[in-house]
């Protein structure tokens, strides 16, 4: 491993554990990396009755201020792929859409550079974030940047992530950990489909099915399926 590499990794990654919040986190970042701009984007967060997204960015207020004020992020590719994508892509890759050369044109017009990165995010939980870099770095040296950081950037976006989580939830996450089979049975709950069914369609017996149904409502603390259900996906866990 190139020693430079790591001991920008390394600085990196300590200032987000020493971070008081993640937009202290991102600046750290986007100083020890030279970027021009660093942003964190959790798609949605669940606090109390509220469900929003939890977005910290080192953009330009005014540009922040214009991006919100002509709902450019349902054109914008890098979010509208990168929360479906599962594996980190230069801002190259995306689609570009007529509404979206609008915004990138926009962008430009406000001093914003077009090469960027981003790391899409699971946790263990479901939720889905995105930590993106955007940068003036010629396309050849940003291309090199890409290549040497890759590794390092996934890391340091996950860590984001765990920063943003202890931000919003503290020590009370409310999302607990479904597993995949748990998460299975209670989508297909939601549909009203039967123990007996549910068995059918993945291959487990009855009793197996109803084990993971009864070890997911515990978990969500629920008295009833139809209640975890609901719950389910109020967190996001599934959905309808």
């Amino acid at each position: 491993m190139n020693d430079k590499h790591h001991d920008v990794f390394a600085s990196a990654f300590e200032a987000i554990k020493r971070a008081r919040d993640v937009a202290q986190a991102i600046v750290a970042i986007k100083d020890a990396y030279g970027v021009d701009h660093v942003t964190y984007h959790m798609a949605h967060m669940i606090s109390g009755n509220y469900d929003q997204p939890f977005v910290r960015t080192t953009y330009p207020d005014s540009w922040v201020s214009r991006y919100l004020q002509h709902g450019y992020v349902k054109v914008d590719p890098v979010v509208q792929e990168g929360f479906v994508r599962q594996l980190p892509f230069e801002w190259r890759e995306v689609t570009m859409t007529d509404a979206a050369l609008v915004l990138m044109q926009d962008a430009l017009a406000h001093g914003l550079a077009m090469n960027g990165y981003s790391v899409p995010i699971v946790d263990k939980v479901g939720r889905r974030a995105l930590f993106s870099l955007n940068t003036s770095m010629a396309d050849e040296d940003w291309t090199a940047f890409v290549s040497g950081e890759a590794e390092h950037l996934s890391e340091l976006g996950h860590r984001l992530h765990r920063l943003a989580v202890f931000e919003v939830y503290g020590e009370h996450d409310p999302v607990p950990r479904i597993g995949p089979r748990e998460r299975e049975c209670l989508a297909l709950a939601a549909q009203g489909k039967e123990y007996t069914v549910i068995a059918q369609l993945l291959d487990l017996s009855e009793h197996t099915v109803r084990a993971y149904l009864k070890s997911a409502r515990l978990k969500l603390d629920c008295s009833n399926i139809p209640q975890a259900v609901g719950k389910a996906v109020k967190l996001r866990i599934i959905s309808l």
